[in-house]
């Protein structure tokens, strides 16, 4: 295979979050290569879905058509009923999810609560699993022209000056030769050997458990029941795919942790965990082996080099948090770095993508860990759970506030010196007048203004401001006016007469200083790449877009 010399971007790893990030990157037209040692994509089961916030990702860039067909197929494939909605109607929250193995029960789900009723529209296509996650993502990747190179392993990272400390390129060597890279981006992983070469700290909690999960066909005289169940040893769970299963066991760890898992391995630790005296006479594919190890990096960046997804932060996977979080930060990442490799990002853009993302990580593995505490089979947890149960999870706000959390709704940025309303929170469904919906104005990856004022002033100061935000003039809703970062978060929200200074300031802080479009270095160093999506809103509706 023949090797380039030099990339724009490199990321490591074609796992969701390598995938995303390549995706976003290439939306803002920057040249991509993926490497990743596997030589097939991988298709062992593991997330099982993504939750709200990933999905909406998705939804913001015209993908969630795609995602909504996978969700179709499998709800049919085991007998569920597709909902029909009437036209201009959103679904009701997906009160799908649990925390330690408790699901949440919908009848308890507030569904007037204003977090979850804003962020409906991407709940046809939130049940999709890994593996057709990166397939809608690599066939992205492929219309973007990203170039995936698989079986290919990355053996050094070196920064070509006198330390990483120096802005400088880096040579990535790998088994199928050397490319020079502008930036690199490793979402290679938990076990990241990017990390490991770079260096850098791994910090936090030793495992306590060890877990495995797999679909295998199993005999028992006592089958297996569904759903979770928590005994002496530790906690299984069965379905609802046929011959799924999860066992975690506390205590004793493998002597070797990177082993292949054998059948009898598996075995022997369902026996021990359910009691029953089973026998799995098969496998269908990898059995996949993990721990409740929760660490993060002690820097998400050395030099040119960026660590991403697991590879920045590592976890257990209950409550499917893992592929999320590293959604979250492919799309936080990939706007801010092309900015930066553009040369119109604004001084300390490129360093919010740890400070912001880090935060979230933090929450995320105490989340885990949490859960990870009522799991264990003694008196002690027993009482936790039963508590959670039986007299917390049934009230509306507690059960409300959980699947929020849950669904990654409840994540908030510092962006701006005074936190308030919805300013650092992520969008929602945001209703136009016409019907029409936020998310179809986010398809090109840029900044987003929704401007409700009569007159449009704050879309004539963001016309001067940057070319990189499309307006949307929505002069029939009397909602608020708010500017929407790529990666979905609200920068700025004002009302019709203030705020001006505010929305100024905003724009300053995330988008750059004031552009004459026409000399503006984006329109000559990089240039967005046309949206792939043909469902865009016209500028004749009267939620009109056009782009400043």
């Amino acid at each position: 295979m023949e090797t380039k010399e030099r990339a724009e971007v490199v990321v490591v790893g074609a796992g969701p979050t390598g995938l995303l990030a390549a995706s976003e990157l290439a939306l803002r037209g920057i040249e991509v290569v993926v490497l990743d040692r596997l030589t097939e994509p991988d298709h062992t089961i593991k997330a099982g879905s993504i939750n709200i916030a990933s999905a909406e990702i998705l939804d913001r860039r015209g993908l969630l058509g795609e995602a909504e067909a996978v969700q179709r197929t499998l709800m049919e494939r085991v007998g569920m009923k597709v909902p029909a909605l009437a036209p201009g109607t959103l679904p009701a929250f997906p009160a799908m999810g649990h925390f330690g193995g408790m699901f949440f029960d919908a009848s308890a789900i507030d569904q007037r609560d204003p977090v979850l009723s804003e962020h409906t529209a991407a709940a046809g296509g939130f049940a999709v699993p890994q593996a057709e996650v990166e397939r809608i993502l690599r066939e992205r990747c492929a219309a973007q022209g990203v170039e995936i190179r698989r079986g290919v392993t990355v053996t050094s990272l070196k920064h070509m000056g006198a330390s990483w400390d120096d802005d400088v390129d880096v040579l990535v060597e790998t088994s199928d030769g050397t490319l020079t890279a502008d930036w690199v981006v490793a979402a290679d992983g938990g076990r990241s050997t990017a990390r490991k070469l770079l260096e850098i700290d791994f910090v936090g909690t030793e495992p306590t458990l060890v877990g495995y999960q797999a679909v295998v066909q199993m005999q028992s005289a006592n089958p297996l029941s569904r759903g979770w169940t928590w005994t002496p040893r530790g906690v299984y769970a069965s379905g609802p795919v046929p011959g799924r299963v999860l066992v975690a066991r506390f205590g004793e760890q493998p002597a070797d942790k990177r082993a292949e898992v054998s059948v009898e391995e598996l075995q022997d630790v369902l026996r021990d965990v359910t009691g029953h005296e089973l026998t799995i006479t098969g496998a269908h594919g990898r059995i996949t082996r993990w721990s409740d190890n929760s660490r993060y990096a002690a820097r998400y960046r050395r030099g040119r080099v960026l660590l991403a997804g697991d590879a920045a932060h590592v976890h257990p996977p209950f409550s499917g948090q893992g592929l999320n979080l590293g959604f979250g930060d492919a799309v936080n990442l990939g706007w801010k770095l092309a900015a930066t490799i553009c040369g119109t990002a604004p001084a300390g853009l490129l360093d919010s993508y740890e400070s912001e993302r880090r935060t979230i990580a933090a929450q995320v593995l105490d989340w885990t860990r949490a859960q990870v505490s009522i799991m264990r089979g003694d008196p002690q947890s027993a009482r936790m759970r039963s508590l959670l149960q039986d007299e917390l999870l049934p009230l509306p706000a507690v059960a409300t506030r959980m699947l929020a959390r849950t669904a990654g709704l409840t994540q908030h940025y510092e962006v701006t010196a005074d936190p308030s309303g919805a300013e650092g929170t992520l969008v929602g469904n945001n209703l136009m007048g016409d019907g029409s919906r936020f998310a179809q104005y986010a398809h090109d990856g840029g900044f987003v203004l929704v401007d409700r004022t009569v007159d449009a002033r704050h879309a004539e100061l963001a016309k001067t401001w940057t070319p990189d935000v499309t307006i949307v003039h929505d002069s029939q809703s009397d909602a608020r006016s708010i500017l929407v970062r790529p990666d979905g978060i609200i920068a700025w929200e004002g009302g019709n007469d203030t705020d001006q200074e505010r929305l100024a300031a905003a724009l300053r802080r995330w988008a750059g200083g004031p552009a004459h479009n026409d000399h503006h270095p984006y329109f000559h160093s990089c240039g967005a790449h046309d949206s792939l999506d043909t469902d865009r809103p016209s500028s004749s509706s009267p939620a009109d877009s056009w782009r400043a």
